[in-house]
């Protein structure tokens, strides 16, 4: 059996599935737990109007990157490098988390929700770099990659074979 056989041929086979009633219940109750945990954290801050600014864009953020742990200085960066290309940015927050805590985004509301990911993840604003070592992106690869930013070894050391990891 491969990863790439459907459950469907699974079941024409008749192997039998490792997906108990239990287990599939166990994990819609937890997808519906956090569905839940996220909206309600947006409808708060939908409905806060006197939360400040970064403290939005803050939340507004770890909802959107599902990371809790964002750091707060890199964050108040890319706030300052945001508001910058958009000067209404502090004011379309609260209304961004309403409509995302609704299910309703517009097209322009989704577009800043991709300009903040992007912000967080890419670590750049406008191809403005803001951080580059604290970027999201680098923690998908973390595990495999080190962040490039200068020459680990000495010159050509591309060129050799390069070792194996053992298991």
């Amino acid at each position: 059996m491969t990863p790439q056989d459907s459950l469907g041929e699974r079941a024409a086979s008749g192997e039998p599935s490792t997906m108990t009633r239990r287990r599939w219940l166990q994990g819609a109750l937890a997808l519906t737990a956090a569905g839940l945990t996220g909206s309600l954290t947006l409808k708060a801050l939908a409905d806060d109007s006197s939360s400040a600014p970064i403290d939005t864009f803050m939340t507004l953020s770890q909802s959107l990157t599902e990371k809790s742990a964002l750091d707060r200085d890199v964050g108040t960066r890319l706030f300052a490098a945001l508001q910058k290309s958009t000067p209404e940015l502090a004011q379309q927050l609260p209304k961004l988390a309403g409509a995302l805590a609704a299910g309703s985004a517009d097209a322009a509301q989704q577009a800043l929700a991709l300009k903040i990911m992007e912000a967080w993840y890419l670590g750049t604003v406008d191809d403005v770099v803001i951080t580059y070592e604290q970027a999201l992106m680098f923690g998908v690869v973390s595990d495999t990659l080190i962040i490039r930013s200068y020459c680990p070894n000495k010159p050509g050391f591309w060129a050799a074979k390069p070792v194996e990891r053992q298991a």
